[in-house]
């Protein structure tokens, strides 16, 4: 069973095995991230060669069958991403990765991957992530515009995400004891009349009507 996490890389270590599309769609996933990005092959799509003249990855020209290059980059590596054809080099990785403990995902075999990197969408702070798990990519992607389009089209819930950034940002800036600010967050969730400026997306009024609780509570 694996669980669903959402894990900062900024400064993290990614290592690429593969050169190829696959590889680069991860490279430039988590250099996007912030990630610090290696990439072993030997050879490698123009775009990364792009990202690597701008200083973005680190491009290693060798062979992954190589075990001692392998180990020296898998050692470095706080994830190793497995995207290569050779099935021989991806079985070597992922043995080797199980060794030195370190996670990896497996592009290439849904049911070998420790990590999944899913399918995302982004919308007003709501962030979806959708995987089968390898059983099909064509699938996960439909579900995902699916939702996304399901969302977008909820102006109410738009609404509330937009409310509820804004008031969660004030009351973190007033309300500084953490088990305080929980309690008025679900204190507000069954507040019907924050519940209706917050669904007419009425920031300024939701706000005005939260820190005037807050004052009371203060008081």
């Amino acid at each position: 069973m694996r669980v669903p996490l959402f894990v900062d890389f900024e400064g993290r270590n990614v290592l690429i095995i593969g050169g190829g599309a696959v590889g680069t769609r991860r490279a430039i996933k988590f250099v996007m991230a912030g990630a610090n990005v290696r990439v072993i092959s030997l050879e490698f799509t123009n775009e990364l060669s792009r990202y690597a003249e701008q200083g973005k990855v680190t491009l290693i020209r060798g062979d992954a069958r190589d075990e001692n290059l392998l180990r020296s980059n898998i050692e470095w590596a706080d994830l190793v991403v497995i995207a290569t054809n050779d099935s021989a080099v991806n079985e070597l990785a992922r043995k080797m990765a199980r060794e030195l403990r370190k996670f990896f995902n497996d592009a290439t075999n849904a049911e070998e991957t420790e990590v999944v990197v899913p399918f995302e969408g982004e919308i007003n702070g709501i962030r979806v992530a959708v995987t089968t798990e390898g059983l099909s990519s064509i699938i996960a992607r439909k579900a995902l515009n699916r939702i996304m389009e399901a969302l977008r089209e909820d102006e109410e819930l738009m609404n509330m995400a937009r409310v509820w950034y804004a008031v969660k940002s004030k009351i973190k800036e007033s309300v500084k004891d953490v088990r305080a600010r929980l309690r008025l967050y679900m204190e507000l969730d069954g507040d019907e009349k924050f519940n209706e400026l917050a669904r007419r997306g009425l920031v300024d009024e939701a706000i005005n009507y939260v820190m005037s609780k807050v004052a009371r509570n203060n008081a």
